[in-house]
């Protein structure tokens, strides 16, 4: 399965390339037509797979003159946004015009959000639910896969107008701060 996906990743950048670096006639098709930097994509980019069309919409900002890093492909396939390069400012009206000519390269791309290590996040709160937990509020613990709801949980369990609440929350967090050496 994975052979397949990877053989239709490098035939869809060579289509990519072929198409953008091929010549400029009538009678081939190209990722863009017409001269200059407000050519339309064309309908050879309907036909490629997500990630080659995000090359070529990267590859279009950068011929637009916005310098963008390389758009990370995860482990499934899935295709993030790529990423302005370190220290690039853009003025509005730069991505403005660049959009205008790059946007339809990437219809009907499907984008994920980058995955975030969650394992500092659920240690933090662990140890505070352990804290709270010691000092007589129960709030179970938080776990990877519900921490979203654990947090929505916690807001709404504890008495935040209490001040004994705040006391035992501040203390939580300042045992928290002392262990890892943050204040």
């Amino acid at each position: 399965m994975h052979v397949r996906q990877g053989t239709r990743a490098i035939v869809s950048l060579a289509l990519v390339i072929l198409a953008a670096c091929g010549p400029k006639t009538e009678d081939v098709p190209t990722l863009r037509s017409g001269k200059g930097p407000q050519a339309e994509p064309t309908a050879v980019v309907d036909t490629l797979d997500d990630e080659a069309k995000v090359m070529a919409f990267t590859q279009c900002l950068r011929d637009q003159g916005i310098e963008v890093l390389d758009p990370v492909v995860d482990a499934d396939g899935n295709v993030q946004k790529p990423e302005p390069a370190e220290g690039i400012e853009v003025s509005k009206e730069q991505w403005i015009a660049a959009m205008e000519t790059c946007d339809e390269m990437i219809e009907g791309v499907t984008w994920t959000k980058k995955r975030v290590d969650r394992s500092a996040q659920v240690d933090h709160w662990y140890q505070i639910a352990t804290c709270l937990n010691e000092k007589g509020y129960d709030v179970g613990e938080p776990t990877a896969e519900s921490i979203d709801l654990w947090l929505g949980d916690l807001k709404a369990q504890l008495d935040w107008d209490n001040p004994d609440v705040m006391r035992v929350w501040e203390e939580c967090n300042e045992n928290m701060s002392n262990q890892t050496g943050k204040k």
